[in-house]
């Protein structure tokens, strides 16, 4: 527990000191992209090797914790993506043709995609748990009971279906949004017709 206390602190407070020393050198836009880095890698440590943790000593991952940093994670990291240069030049671009109304909308894959993906694969494999194995999701770590996960999990599909649906649409145009949110909202609809 120390040691990954210790390791995401010391990963924070080296990008930090990297961010500071490229704004006194008046690199700004090195800065910020170090900084956007900095502040995803010192979450993603705390995440995961929590989750590894648990998995170490045989723990299920039914908490809200891992539930709700798997959806809330991505989703920050879309939406802040444009606001930093690392993230407003994508590695690849699709045009959509919309035939209707003779419209093209261009969505992209870029470095947001990339961050955003494992915590969406590792947010797709609970969700799916919790149909499967979970009877409950606990508040806390020492929580007996807890909502059911099933309800749970259909309320999660809607609710960042349709968030990332509109981070991924109007947002950041970013194509991994579009699709997870696609499926998230496909998922909660299949979920719930088949209770």
């Amino acid at each position: 527990m120390a040691s990954r206390h210790t390791l995401g602190y010391f990963v924070f407070l080296m990008g930090i000191s990297a961010t500071i020393f490229f704004f006194i050198r008046q690199q700004d836009e090195t800065a910020l992209d170090l900084l956007f880095l900095t502040l995803y890698a010192t979450v993603t440590v705390f995440y995961f090797l929590r989750m590894f943790f648990y998995l170490d000593h045989n723990a299920t991952l039914n908490e809200i914790y891992f539930f709700s940093l798997a959806n809330i994670i991505p989703l920050l990291v879309l939406f802040l993506a444009p606001m930093f240069p690392l993230g407003k030049d994508p590695i690849v671009s699709f045009d959509i043709n919309v035939i209707p109304s003779n419209e093209s909308i261009i969505l992209s894959v870029g470095l947001a995609s990339v961050l955003a993906f494992p915590y969406l694969a590792v947010s797709s494999a609970l969700l799916i748990r919790s149909f499967t194995r979970y009877q409950f999701i606990r508040l806390t770590a020492r929580s007996e009971r807890g909502p059911s996960a099933e309800w749970t999990a259909i309320i999660t599909f809607f609710i960042f279906g349709t968030l990332f649906l509109l981070v991924g649409f109007y947002y950041s145009a970013d194509l991994v949004g579009v699709l997870y949110g696609l499926f998230f909202l496909i998922s909660g609809v299949g979920f719930t017709m088949g209770k």
